[in-house]
């Protein structure tokens, strides 16, 4: 079961969302590691980690008003996101994630806490642990942050390594991106209703 949790870390670091994707367009069209705003997103993702690892070991897990309000606040950030990303430069409405494009730790941190559906995910991935007590759990949680590292940082050296040829798909990467996110936002609405 480790090595599984392993496995689906690193190729879950695959599965970009806004601040991993903020990452990524900074690397490519800045030519240079954005190493504050990795640390933002890991940081947030610990949070996140730490949170379900908590809430595996209470009843508030299973309420469905906290499954709903988490989820539909990760659909508005999506969208917000989304949106962000589509419209042309000059017609971007004043949002919260507005301020969000330049890198560092806070913006990439906050970005990351905007998504509150993976508390979910989660626990989803270390409830299957618990049978085998909190060790086995907490194992599961490293080797999976572990694998999601390796598999992060792989990812961000592919980008890095072909970043000149990327450069100039950056903005297509941009808006498939987008409607990814739109998509996924979709789905989580109508998962929750």
């Amino acid at each position: 079961m480790i090595l599984g949790l392993l496995l689906v870390g690193g190729l879950s670091a695959f599965a970009l969302g806004p601040a991993s994707f903020n990452i990524i367009r900074t690397l490519i069209s800045k030519r240079t590691w954005p190493w504050a705003s990795i640390a933002g997103f890991l940081a947030g993702d610990l949070v996140y980690i730490g949170l379900a690892l908590i809430l595996l070991q209470s009843a508030l897990l299973q309420m469905p008003w906290l499954r709903i309000s988490l989820t539909s606040l990760t659909v508005l950030c999506l969208m917000i996101y989304s949106i962000r990303i589509l419209l042309p430069k000059q017609k971007l409405p004043e949002t919260f994630l507005e301020s969000f494009s330049s890198p560092s730790f806070k913006k990439s941190f906050l970005l990351t806490l905007a998504n509150f559906h993976l508390v979910f995910i989660y626990a989803g991935l270390f409830a299957n642990l618990g049978a085998d007590g909190k060790i086995a759990v907490y194992s599961g949680a490293l080797a999976y942050f572990i694998g999601f590292l390796l598999g992060f940082f792989s990812l961000l050296y592919g980008f890095h390594f072909f970043q000149s040829s990327l450069r100039t798909l950056l903005r297509k990467m941009e808006v498939v991106a987008a409607f990814g996110f739109l998509t996924f936002s979709i789905y989580l609405s109508l998962e929750i209703l």
